[in-house]
């Protein structure tokens, strides 16, 4: 399954948050490196195409800041935040197991917070 780097698709300030952020590890006195989102094929070519509205960015913020986070069937794990430029919504997005190639997203009507 093929996957895209988040940073380097989007030209611009937010490609640049995204590419050689690091994050300060407690007791250790160095950075890790933070993740980068990739994005599978199945999203780049449907989940966009069937939804052209969404952003990778929101995608992103949620898994970053979850409402709710849970592991799902088949080694993938979803979660839940508000969108305020969905008007208040709730966006789930799907992740594959390493939490950070994201597979599925879509507006959840039925997520009750």
């Amino acid at each position: 399954m093929a996957v895209h780097q988040f940073a380097g698709e989007i030209p611009g300030a937010a490609a640049r948050r995204f590419r050689g952020l690091r994050r300060r590890v407690p007791g250790l006195g160095y950075a890790e490196p933070v993740a980068e989102y990739r994005f599978t094929d199945y999203f780049e070519k449907e989940v966009l195409r069937k939804r052209p509205y969404l952003k990778k960015e929101w995608c992103i913020r949620v898994v970053e800041q979850p409402l709710r986070a849970e592991p799902q069937e088949h080694n993938r794990h979803r979660f839940w935040a508000e969108i305020e430029e969905l008007e208040g919504r709730y966006l789930r997005v799907i992740t594959l197991q390493d939490k950070v190639t994201i597979h599925n997203a879509f507006p959840d009507r039925r997520f009750k917070p």
